[in-house]
């Protein structure tokens, strides 16, 4: 029942998606502004109705691919035991998709809108929601650190992912601030890319500690 749920949740956030891409269609221009620069200045438009359509198709699709690639995973590698998280994942994602969409649209129909400073805090909420179920992800290919290192050790996938819950988390605070006091772009776009080094490179570190790299006769 709480699957199903889930499942329905995920479905009504992307009618919604549309719904609402379908409702500010007439209110757009014809070359919808796709991408801002780094002063968030408009530097990019895809024309109607790719421009308006092109985040609830991306977000359909990533929606039903990861449920399939859920269901197919590989022996030792399944998720039944923390479905409910996966798929509110899903829907998290589907929902933080929808939220971008409404900001372009607005951004495209008011250029006093700072864009980057309002995505800078969608991606620092994001951030602080993945990490506090960072943890209770398993081992698999489709979510979570995946390094040769985590993949071949539960042990260190749990450690790893801890960690990544807590770097996760502060670069996400750290985000959401710095989108709020509209801090510098380069010092957060650091703050993002840690994110993603320190699990990699404290999962290398972990296997080496825990299963170290020498052949076992």
């Amino acid at each position: 029942m709480k699957n199903n749920k889930m499942l329905i949740s995920v479905v009504m956030v992307l009618v919604v998606t549309w719904i609402v891409a379908y409702i500010f269609e007439p209110k757009l221009p014809e070359q919808v502004p796709t991408h801002w620069n780094s002063q968030g200045e408009v530097n990019g438009y895809t024309s109607k109705p790719w421009g308006v359509y092109m985040i609830p198709i991306v977000s359909t699709f990533t929606s039903l691919l990861l449920y399939v690639l859920a269901k197919v995973s590989p022996k030792g590698f399944k998720l039944k035991a923390a479905e409910t998280v996966y798929e509110l994942l899903i829907l998290i994602i589907a929902i933080f998709m929808l939220g971008v969409m409404v900001l372009t649209f607005q951004a495209a129909l008011d250029e006093s809108i700072d864009i980057n400073q309002w995505i800078m805090v969608g991606i620092g909420a994001l951030f602080i929601v993945i990490g506090n179920y960072l943890t209770k992800v398993p081992k698999n290919f489709f979510i979570g650190i995946r390094t040769p290192w985590t993949l071949a050790s539960d042990k260190v996938w749990f450690k790893t992912h801890r960690v990544a819950s807590w770097t996760f988390v502060i670069a996400g605070m750290l985000t959401l601030l710095g989108g709020f006091f509209a801090w510098s772009m380069t010092w957060m776009t650091g703050v993002l890319v840690s994110v993603v080094l320190i699990p990699i490179l404290y999962s290398l570190w972990a296997y080496k500690q825990i299963e170290g790299f020498e052949e076992r006769s």
